[in-house]
């Protein structure tokens, strides 16, 4: 095309020239006009103005990520552009290729197209990194925009971690109430993510503005109202992998929200009931339909909060017999009642194995070595256990020494040592052991105390020539396989 050019119907003698919208070969054009006695001549320079842009303009991609290009063109109505990769039309297998978008496998642009494309990375690591990808603009060949795109190797499995896991946020009011996450991308040095947000609860909860939102730097944004559920999924996808993500959970403060479970888990098998107690904000205090009430997978139990901030109900034997997850959650009155955000409760296989490390005269000191601490109900007991003070026992009279208690052991055979214990809940049908190099070499047998102070307990103990020499504490297990520990209450000499 050289342009177009028409006659004023305004102006005598002059005509409009309209210039094409692509460049012309040559880049000037010359207008002719003639009468029947005369003609002139005019020389028109056709010049170009259209930038071109391609977003993003730099990327790392790991080999074989899709990734989307968008060139940006002003200044011409026609938008379309050719793409090369290190100069190939379309690229290539070795250096990249340039794909329609969503095409799969990929099928390159027939020529010039508008909009966006897809750009495949390379299998392997080209030899010359970072490749550079060209839009040319159709409108003005001479007008070019390039991004510059790192190929880099995979490390191993790509994973991500989103921190923290879980996250309480205040509502957004006249100001903004915002929260920042961070991710982890390992596997890739590609350590970039997409974030995005939805609700937690599949199939419940918040859509669109609700739900709150989040930038490209992990800046969490909260709405102006908790959702229902109480609970939303801030996510991170790898941008080096698009099937590997992580996520955390947000609760926005103005609605009722878990904070806190106790206890948050315990060991299948339970043989008496125990008190367990949701805390956090927004309950609605007292019992019955007035009240909160706490779910236990969706099923509604028999709830009293004392306050606001604490509801507490009766967990039974048949509740936690077997391993498994159960889902809490409160929900306060009303039709439908506001839920909080759904926290997990962790019923863990029955297994009180416990680890030791073994001293010596010849190695009185471990390094390296981890201690792990048998827990069963990580947030909590079930029966808040301890011990306050431990004493030696004469004819029903029980002594308060300091700790620790000094026993010597008989040259030959054994004896028995009776003890008092006094604590919190403490009863004569729990487990008491005092530890020692050899484990259990102290046999203990316990029993109530008549006559005392409530929850003091006997232990009568048998202590022989072969029991070992040494510093003592004594581990009380409940029926129920909570545990509590006294340090430094025994020493054996």
């Amino acid at each position: 095309m050289l342009g177009t050019i028409a006659g004023s119907p305004a102006i005598a003698n002059t005509a409009l020239y309209t210039a094409p919208a692509d460049m012309c070969s040559p880049s000037s054009v010359t207008i002719h006009a003639t009468t029947a006695s005369a003609s002139a001549s005019a020389t028109v320079a056709v010049t170009s103005a259209v930038p071109v842009v391609i977003s993003p303009a730099s990327m790392i991609m790991t080999v074989s990520q899709r990734a989307t290009f968008t060139p940006i063109i002003t200044s011409t109505a026609d938008t379309s552009v050719t793409w090369t990769v290190n100069g190939i039309p379309n690229g290539s297998p070795s250096v990249g290729e340039v794909c329609v978008t969503g095409s799969n496998p990929c099928a390159g642009p027939n020529g010039a197209v508008s909009g966006s494309v897809d750009y495949i990375a390379p299998a392997a690591v080209p030899p010359t990194n970072p490749v550079s990808l060209t839009a040319t603009s159709r409108a003005d060949p001479s007008q070019t925009g390039s991004a510059s795109v790192l190929i880099a190797a995979q490390t191993g499995p790509v994973s991500v971690s989103v921190s923290p896991a879980y996250a309480f946020v205040g509502a957004s009011g006249a100001s903004l109430s915002k929260f920042r996450f961070f991710s982890s991308v390992t596997g890739t040095i590609n350590a970039g993510v997409n974030w995005n947000v939805q609700t937690a609860v599949t199939g419940q909860g918040c859509g669109g503005a609700a739900r709150g939102s989040i930038d490209a730097n992990g800046m969490y944004t909260a709405p102006t109202v908790a959702p229902s559920p109480n609970a939303i999924a801030v996510t991170a996808t790898s941008l080096a992998d698009a099937t590997k993500s992580a996520s955390a959970t947000v609760a926005i403060a103005s609605g009722p929200t878990i904070r806190v479970l106790l206890p948050s888990s315990v060991m299948a098998g339970a043989v008496e009931s125990f008190p367990f107690q949701v805390q956090g904000l927004n309950f609605v205090a007292g019992n019955g339909s007035t009240a909160s009430v706490i779910l236990l997978n969706g099923t509604p139990r028999s709830t009293t909060c004392a306050s606001a901030t604490a509801c507490t109900t009766v967990l039974n034997p048949s509740d936690v017999q077997s391993a498994a997850t159960i889902t809490v959650q409160v929900q306060n009155p009303g039709a439908p009642g506001a839920l909080s955000n759904p926290v997990p409760f962790v019923i863990v296989p029955f297994d009180v194995s416990t680890g030791t490390i073994a001293l010596s005269e010849s190695q009185p000191e471990a390094s390296g070595t981890d201690i792990v601490v048998v827990e069963p109900t990580t947030a909590t007991a079930s029966a808040a256990i301890n011990v306050d003070f431990i004493g030696l026992l004469t004819s029903g009279s029980c002594g308060v020494q300091g700790s620790p208690l000094t026993i010597t052991r008989p040259s030959s055979g054994s004896q028995t040592v009776s003890l008092c214990v006094h604590g919190n809940s403490l009863d004569r049908t729990f487990t008491y052991a005092f530890t020692g190099p050899n484990g259990g070499d102290i046999p203990v047998a316990a029993s109530s105390v008549v006559g005392l102070f409530p929850n003091t307990i006997e232990l009568d103990l048998t202590i022989s020539s072969a029991t070992a020499t040494g510093l003592r504490s004594l581990f009380i297990t409940t029926l129920n396989n909570d545990r509590a520990v006294a340090t430094g209450m025994l020493e054996v000499k």
